[in-house]
């Protein structure tokens, strides 16, 4: 094991190309898949509430997310820092879309739009940053670099809704809240993994953790979408 640094980048030779971190492209397919198949899930029990919809965008955006990141460490040799942003930029969308799916069962109208135009103007900040750092940083030499804005409005975005406004609504609206919450305890230490650079073993390192949290995280957020719009169902039905 080694902390604040990372090991040298694995490299295998596949024909005439050569394959960086393999490792990370096994566990971002892994996360990948999975998503779509929660998206797909979702999509077969055809539900109508705003949470449920935005939830089933974030998968397939989480996903295809997932996917291009897997491919980023994969090909870093050919395309350098400019093959992970296709993953950056989607990331940041899919993060807001956890935003907006978690505010929509704010009860308050008013609240809920007061927290719709704080995170509209947080992902343009977000952009802006962004942008500023892969103009002004060398992050073809520091590709951290270029995650960090992603990986701060990540951590801000998940934890307070998922996990702060998840919490509450377990409490005042429905304990299938509850998953929410736990997705986001389950998540929470891949952030420490990730910014302090804790890497096990080279085959197994900060990104691979990750992305196993992450992969148990969003079951959790599936299980909690899914409860909400059944508690939601019983509601509109009478049975409470």
């Amino acid at each position: 094991m080694i902390i604040g640094q990372d090991f040298p980048k694995l490299e295998w030779s596949f024909l005439d190309y050569k394959i960086l971190e393999p490792n990370a492209l096994i566990t971002d397919t892994l996360m990948a898949l999975v998503s779509l198949y929660l998206a797909y899930l979702l999509y077969k029990k055809e539900l109508n509430s705003s949470l449920s919809h935005r939830w089933y965008q974030f998968f397939i955006l989480f996903g295809i997310s997932s996917f291009l990141g897997g491919l980023g460490h994969a090909l870093y040799h050919y395309f350098g820092a400019i093959g992970k942003m296709p993953n950056w930029i989607t990331g940041i969308l899919a993060i807001y879309l956890i935003e907006i799916a978690m505010i929509s069962e704010i009860p308050t109208k008013e609240l809920r739009n007061i927290h719709e135009r704080i995170f509209k103007f947080k992902l343009i900040v977000v952009f802006l940053v962004f942008i500023w750092v892969i103009v002004t940083q060398p992050i073809n030499e520091k590709p951290e670099v270029g995650f960090l804005p992603i990986a701060i409005h990540t951590i801000i975005g998940v934890f307070y809704t998922a996990g702060i406004l998840g919490y509450q609504l377990s409490k005042t609206k429905s304990e299938a809240f509850n998953y929410f919450y736990w997705g986001v305890i389950i998540i929470l230490p891949s952030a420490f993994f990730f910014l302090l650079k804790i890497n096990p073993y080279n085959w197994f390192d900060k990104n691979d953790i990750s992305h196993l949290l992450m992969t148990v995280g969003i079951i959790f957020f599936y299980k909690g979408v899914v409860k909400v719009e059944k508690s939601i169902v019983k509601k509109s039905c009478g049975f409470y």
